[in-house]
């Protein structure tokens, strides 16, 4: 199980970056699961499915990539994550 953690500084409310993060995972046709401290999600890529948490600290959206495709680099992850999260 490859992993990759990092964490993405945010201002405004936890509520509104968990939106984000919602819109973002469920828009690119994934699964997302939970609330303003923690949560779950899954998504697919051409390449095999990403899965992942999340949990929330202060003005910190901190992320653990739990299960990616081996072809895949853990930065290209972090990467799209951080445009998804600056989006919407």
């Amino acid at each position: 199980m490859a992993k990759h953690s990092f964490s993405v500084p945010f201002s405004g409310s936890s509520q509104d970056i968990v939106a984000k993060a919602k819109k973002a995972i469920e828009g690119a046709g994934g699964q997302f699961s939970g609330d303003e401290s923690t949560g779950n999600f899954s998504v697919s890529t051409p390449a095999g499915t990403v899965k992942g948490n999340y949990a929330i600290a202060a003005q910190s959206f901190s992320v653990n990539i739990t299960d990616k495709p081996f072809i895949v680099p853990g930065s290209a992850i972090e990467s799209q994550v951080r445009k998804f999260l600056e989006k919407a």
